[in-house]
């Protein structure tokens, strides 16, 4: 059992140049030039255009009187450009074109006073940072591109079309969104943006189905067209389907749907008929009787329908390739030991896409690891044996699977073009299943584990929300202050846990564990991805815990969030982290900080000392209770549980297992009382290419090292490898 705690202005000007593209939607707006060098001030007599520029109006013709901005004016400006409280970033970038955002000139004291307008603190900041005149819009393109991370960030916000017009302003906001981080647009129009296919397919998926088949095909891929080009289109398309003839096209759709609808029913009832047929060509025994199937009539005349079998094989998964040339009494022997042998629809979500893929995998108890075939490569490579001595190379790769389509695990995959589908004791192991006929299949997993035995994890208090955080009833905290002050940037971030990180770190504020700071201290995070692929809020506070003064009681330093501790110098600025621009400090013990294990352990030993907890092995927040029978195993959890939920922890639902004669406790397998290697580290171990330099020699011995007391003869099998490790020596291992 492992209760677990969430211990994360301008003078106005009419339109420019008749040349420029309009607008598609024009909102009421002032248009700015560049203004005159004057200081600005709210009482100037001097109102109105100077001499210079009355001359510059009256040789131009097309530009209104240029006048210097007031703070009067900065507040009107402020008005029209602000971004509204419902309205997102990249349509409130659209609207600020719309609203002549692009000839507005500011310099660094204007943009000053002009004051926030995104209602994001980061963008406002970064707007005002550039102290030479430029346009609004360039400053705000700037500040949005330093905001976020990619274009993607700001397609998210987009939500689905049900008109032209709608859609024509989700293209538009695309355009914004490629301007702002593509260095290859030399435009600073959205309308004049090239429209990419890439821009195109995800404008359809916004909108509505009906529209779909007919904006398929009016992105020609041969032409390089603008954003206003399929504006145009878009709305040429509109006034077409509201004419008189859209009701006849509408009906001749509809018919057309229907008949497509009936083929491909008559289509798969074809396809059964044919695999009923099939499966009584081949002679398989009943199971439970001493009966077997009818045979057809072509099979006894000694007749086999290649093709029939061909199209079995290909769709219950099987590699076609090696079937090429054979014959076709090799084609129905397959098919005969396939029906003898069993098979489970598994759901594949590959990373990388939404929909899931479906397979017809082997079930395989003595397969240690589960392959399927697919073009997704890994950055591990893996060489599978077989049983008859041969070895093929393949890549793991961590995907979602799932044996109902409904409730999804994070599994390692073993994937190649030529790989077998086979469905593997590694993932078996993880509990019961139950097939479409209703039967129960459980492999590897204790007899105690039974529908009739309780399981502690369906106690009442436990906690199916990941990010629930409990908070415990003690004393605060006094802790050590660091006795300098310690400042670190922060390192880079990968692609992959930013978005994680960014929802965490929300989820944390409005939970209170975090807060905004302004501190002098800094520690980078460094984000740490768990063995299930979510990710862990860790900061890296290495260098605060050299100046941070001792405890007078110490633990192997080695803890989970702890969260839970509230702590009046957590408060303080020491703990601070800066996210996206934005600085942050913890209202509870942070992981990473040297005393935190020292103290959460204490906390939860008498917590547990306090309420009389039964017999138990607590290391910081893991527990794990035992007993002769699964009822005295439950009996002393939900104790446990009752006193550690009743001093006010949090305790996720999935973190707590049993009772169960095999567990898993600090990284290793407890079964009949005695420690072994999990199997997932087997399978890691035994996929293992043999090493073929000191290096993979170096590696080899790390990852076995630690099991070593399990292994029989250890030293004498490695001794071997540890020798051809040292400096002076050859490595003469390998083929």
């Amino acid at each position: 059992m492992k209760p677990a705690a969430k211990l994360e202005p301008e003078p106005e000007l009419a339109a420019k140049a008749d040349s420029k593209p309009k607008p598609l939607a024009v909102a009421p707006a002032k248009k700015h030039t560049v203004k005159t060098d004057r200081p600005v001030d709210d009482d100037d007599p001097r109102e109105g255009p100077s001499p210079k520029s009355e001359a510059k109006a009256s040789s131009a013709g097309s530009e209104a009187n240029i006048d210097s901005f007031s703070l009067k004016d900065l507040r009107g400006l402020r008005k029209d450009y602000r971004r509204q409280p419902d309205e997102s970033i990249i349509s409130w970038l659209v609207r600020l074109w719309d609203a002549a955002g692009e000839v507005t000139i500011l310099d660094g004291t204007e943009a000053r006073h002009l004051g926030s307008l995104s209602h994001d603190p980061v963008i406002d900041q970064e707007m005002m940072r550039e102290a030479s005149p430029c346009s609004l819009w360039i400053r705000v393109l700037g500040s949005v591109a330093e905001r976020h991370l990619c274009a993607d960030d700001l397609y998210m916000q987009q939500t689905p079309w049900k008109t032209i017009e709608q859609g024509i302003q989700r293209l538009r906001e695309m355009a914004v969104a490629e301007m702002v981080f593509s260095d290859d647009i030399n435009t600073r129009n959205p309308d004049l943006v090239s429209c990419t296919s890439v821009m195109w397919r995800k404008l359809i998926r916004l909108g509505p189905l009906e529209y779909a088949s007919a904006l398929a095909v009016m992105k020609r891929e041969d032409m390089e067209e603008t954003v206003l080009d399929m504006a145009k289109k878009l709305r040429a398309y509109a006034d077409a389907v509201h004419g008189p003839t859209h009701a006849r096209i509408a009906a001749v759709e509809t018919r057309l749907q229907k008949l497509e609808d009936k083929i491909d029913e008559n289509h798969k009832k074809l396809r059964e008929e044919i695999r009923e047929d099939l499966l009584q060509i081949s002679a398989v025994q009943i199971r439970g009787s001493g009966s077997q199937r009818r045979r057809s009539p072509a099979r006894e005349k000694g007749y086999t329908p290649r093709a029939e079998l061909w199209f079995f094989l290909r769709d219950c998964g099987e590699n076609m390739n090696r079937w090429d040339g054979k014959s076709t009494a090799a084609l129905a022997q397959r098919v005969e030991a396939r029906e003898n042998r069993v098979f489970w629809t598994v759901w594949i979500r590959w990373p990388g896409t939404s929909e899931p893929q479906k397979y017809e995998a082997l079930v395989d108890t003595g397969a240690q690891c589960t392959l399927l075939p697919s073009r997704h490569v890994g950055e591990e490579s893996v060489s599978i044996a077989g049983v008859t001595g041969g070895s093929q190379e393949f890549t793991l790769v961590e995907a979602d699977v799932s044996l109902t389509g409904n409730e999804w695990k994070r599994h390692p995959i073993v994937t190649g073009p030529e790989a077998p589908c086979i469905l593997g004791i590694d993932f078996l192991r993880n509990g019961y299943f139950k097939d479409l006929k209703g039967f129960r299949w459980a492999f590897g997993i204790a007899a105690v584990e039974t529908e009739g035995v309780k399981q502690l994890n369906t106690l009442p208090g436990l906690s199916e929300n990941p990010s629930a955080v409990g908070l415990l009833k003690v004393e605060e905290q006094q802790v050590p202050i660091a006795t300098s002050i310690v400042h670190r940037r922060q390192y880079r971030t990968t692609r992959d846990a930013v978005i994680p990180l960014h929802e965490m770190i929300r989820e944390l504020e409005s939970q209170g564990v975090v807060s905004k700071t302004h501190s002098p201290f800094n520690s980078p995070i460094w984000p740490v991805r768990k063995p299930d692929g979510e990710w862990r809020l860790t900061v890296d506070y290495r260098a605060l815990n050299e100046v941070t003064p001792p405890l007078s009681a110490a633990v192997p330093d080695m803890l989970e969030l702890q969260y839970e501790l509230e702590s009046k110098a957590a408060k303080w600025p020491q703990f601070a982290f800066t996210w996206r621009g934005v600085q942050y400090t913890w209202n509870r013990l942070p992981q990473g900080w040297k005393h935190s294990p020292t103290i959460c352990h204490g906390l939860i030993q008498a917590a547990l000392e306090k309420g009389e907890a039964p017999e138990h092995l607590q290391y910081i927040d893991d527990i794990i209770v035992w007993g002769n029978t699964a009822a005295e195993v439950f009996e002393k959890g939900k104790k446990i549980i009752q006193i550690l939920l009743g001093a006010g922890f949090a305790i996720k639902k999935s973190k707590v297992k049993g009772p169960a004669h095999e567990i898993q406790f600090l990284g290793v397998k407890w079964q009949d009382g005695r420690r072994q290697i999990p199997t997932e580290v087997i399978n890691k171990i035994t996929a293992m290419s043999p090493p073929t330099n000191k290096k993979e020699t170096q590696a080899f011995l790390g990852a076995i090292g630690f099991w070593r007391m399990h292994i029989p003869e250890y030293s004498q099998i490695v001794s071997p490898l540890y020798l051809v490790t040292r400096k002076k020596n050859d490595f003469p291992l390998g083929p």
